[in-house]
């Protein structure tokens, strides 16, 4: 488990490098630009790359999941990472970006944000911003900004590692690592990494295989400009056995689920990034790339219940793609000590293409049969305009302000075709329906933080911000259960108001702490009735009327003993998120845990050799339950139930040999990463589970 000890409060500017809470040389989210870290008035969490390896952390979910202010959520169709109290909303409210671009997906319904399409062992660092960065990022920061920054290797290098995982039932699988770094002078480098993986479920039936290619070309005309240009690609191939009934998973949480799927993903990606140095205080920077994600479902076989009886839906042929390709311009003005002003123009054009064919037969000998394929077509683009700006004014040594503003112009353009065939009793029932629609809104987001330097290693601030989360093209087309014909939502974007108090410092030498409080009220939240799997017919309504609000805490503590040999971590997360206005006013927020706790203590038995324990503890919350077709009402919402997760590890450095080894879920404690208890239908979360890595630096 990452915990406290990762957390790199920017603005203890006294906190030295002989301390658990560190200084990072740079970051990069909080201006856009590369910067001193104690420069920036918020604070930032920094993870560096290396913290991440030492965990022997398989995925980028694998590694969030551990942070204490991170949760993920699942709502029926993969994980997505969430931030104070998202819960359903968290695919669209938490924006995650690679190298300041963002991955997360247009299509809100079925959109789960690729983070395991990023090669974990190719990361430098992971920069997140808790709660808002709307100025700077835009539409979908309420949750707050996740930065994945990839390693940039110019110098001469090459290192082959491999990685050996697995559970008390399942043969070994794991991960094969080549990297490679070549520079050819001081104009011209290149760096090359591949790594190949085939990773077993924790439940029978599951597998991941694939692999992850990364390069980068570093051209240096001279000293005052560089530019980057790079190509990444992802493919992988999962097969999963589906959910479990509740009795199943307390019988046996291993065991196949009661489904067969097998599903393809390709997610290739380009970058160029053009960076110049005018003077000393001036910079400029042009980042463009374009990136695709293909998802294709060679196979995917459930059940569903028709008169009694159990019958195959099969969504074979069923794909998703995905499609940006985006210019971001801006501009730092240094113009004095410490204060900055950073502005710019970003354009993103979005597209996003839906085939979802769902087919059954129902065969009764001498009575009926019916025959059903329903075929759903659908061509989603979103293009955007943003100005921004954004201003750090430090005032004297005790004060420091910070203001921006955001500008946002938004096309939307969806075209969606339903065709159904059915045969029922050899008696043709044929439907089509076709349906277009444009739309465009605009949109604004700003925010003020003044911070307050109290002491050489403590400071305050408070922050306002207002932004915004736009709909997606889906949302704006409705399908009316009477008629059965489409129409538009005419859906506004919902806003944000968030208010937040923190405070950092470094005691005596060896005690860091840091707080923060904060409240978030949202308005016009876009709420959805309805039933697009009706068997009477499809139909669901797309509207502006609920409201919600989230209040927390995040403390974070740590302590340092005996020149840093040994490290004590605790944090605590609180947060109560309610749906505040609407027909369900006053319920709580589904998937939202009220409390994540966690705590662990790093030795440092020698100059090599290095072992950690790490404690989690995720307090329970609600399911999703059931909500009325017609009135929006949830019901039935069920408790998801609390848990504690153990980790042990030992790290091992031996000139050019590094080892990495432990255990995670030390006591193998059960727990849901999926659960829907209406329709009994549960994922079991990863049980006692091994790892062990092994990389050398020729």
């Amino acid at each position: 488990m990452l915990l406290s000890s990762l957390l790199i409060d920017i603005n203890a500017e006294e906190i030295n490098q002989e301390t658990d809470i560190k200084l990072d040389k740079v970051i990069v989210s909080a201006s856009g630009f590369e910067q001193d870290s104690d420069s920036n008035l918020r604070n930032v969490i920094v993870i560096e790359g290396s913290e991440l390896q030492k965990k022997g952390f398989n995925s980028v979910e694998q590694a969030l999941e551990r942070i204490p202010e991170i949760n993920f959520v699942n709502f029926g169709l993969g994980r997505n990472v969430d931030m104070r109290g998202q819960g359903d909303k968290s695919n669209v409210a938490v924006k995650v970006m690679v190298d300041g671009k963002s991955i997360n997906m247009l299509d809100n319904s079925h959109g789960i944000t690729p983070i395991n399409s990023i090669n974990i062992d190719n990361i430098e660092r992971i920069e997140i911003i808790l709660g808002g960065g709307s100025v700077l990022y835009g539409n979908g920061t309420r949750g707050g900004v996740i930065n994945i920054i990839t390693k940039k290797q110019k110098e001469n290098a090459f290192s082959i590692g491999i990685k050996g995982n697995g559970y008390n039932h399942h043969k070994l699988g794991g991960n094969l690592e080549i990297n490679m770094a070549k520079k050819i002078n001081e104009k011209l480098a290149f760096n090359f990494n591949i790594e190949g993986f085939n990773i077993d479920g924790y439940q029978e039936g599951y597998n991941e295989k694939g692999y992850f290619i990364n390069t980068k070309t570093y051209i240096n005309p001279n000293e005052y400009s560089d530019l980057i240009l790079g190509y990444n690609y992802f493919k992988s191939k999962n097969t999963g056995s589906g959910y479990l009934t509740k009795a199943q998973i307390e019988d046996n949480p291993k065991q196949k689920g009661n489904s067969e799927s097998i599903s393809s993903i390709n997610r290739p990606e380009i970058t160029l990034d053009y960076h110049y140095y005018l003077n000393d205080q001036w910079e400029f920077d042009l980042a463009s790339f374009w990136q695709n994600q293909k998802i294709n479902y060679l196979k995917d076989v459930s059940t569903m219940g028709f008169g009694g009886m159990n019958i195959p839906v099969y969504q074979d042929g069923s794909n998703f793609e995905d499609t940006i390709t985006g210019v971001n311009l801006k501009s730092k003005y240094n113009y004095k000590n410490n204060s900055y002003l950073v502005f710019g123009y970003e354009f993103a054009n979005h597209d996003a293409k839906r085939t979802s064919i769902i087919h059954y037969d129902v065969n009764i000998p001498n009575v009926f049969s019916i025959n059903h394929t329903m075929t759903t077509l659908m061509d989603m683009n979103k293009q955007s305009h943003s100005i921004f700006a954004l201003d750090s004014h430090e005032f004297n040594d005790i004060f420091s302000i910070s203001s921006g503003a955001r500008y946002e112009y938004s096309l939307y353009k969806t075209d969606r075709n339903y065709i159904s065939k059915m045969i029922i009793s050899q008696a043709p029932k044929n439907n089509t329906e076709a349906f277009s629609t444009d739309n465009k809104g605009d949109n604004i987001a700003f925010e003020i933080t003044p911070n307050f330097k109290y002491s050489n290693t403590g400071n305050v601030y408070l922050k306002y911000e207002r932004g915004f989360i736009s709909p997606s093209p889906a949302q704006f087309v409705n399908k009316d259960q009477k008629t059965q014909k489409y129409y538009s939502s005419n859906l506004d974007s919902e806003t944000f108001n968030t208010f937040e108090l923190g405070m950092n410092d470094f005691w005596w030498d060896f005690y860091g702490i840091n707080l923060t409080l904060f409240y978030t009220l949202s308005k016009n939240e876009i709420s959805y009735l309805g039933n697009p799997h009706s068997e009477s017919g499809a139909f669901w309504k797309y509207y502006n009327i609920d409201q919600t609000s989230r209040i927390g805490a995040e403390l974070n503590l740590s302590q340092s003993f005996l020149n840093d040999e040994l490290i004590f971590r605790q944090s605590l997360a609180y947060i109560d998120a309610k749906i505040s206005k609407g027909v369900n006013d006053g319920k709580r927020i589904p998937y939202v845990s009220k409390i994540k706790a966690t705590a662990g203590v790093e030795y440092f038995i020698n100059s090599n050799l290095s072992t950690f324990l790490d404690l989690a503890y995720y307090s329970r919350s609600k399911d999703s339950g059931v909500i009325d077709e017609n009135t929006g009402k949830m019901s039935k919402n069920s408790w998801i139930k609390d848990y504690a997760l153990t980790d042990i590890g030992l790290a091992y450095h031996y000139k050019k040999l590094q080892i990495f080894g432990g255990i995670r879920n030390l006591f193998d404690k059960q727990y849901y990463t999926y659960q829907d208890s209406v329709n009994n239908q549960y994922l079991a979360g990863n049980g006692r589970n091994y790892y062990l890595e092994f990389k050398y630096a020729f």
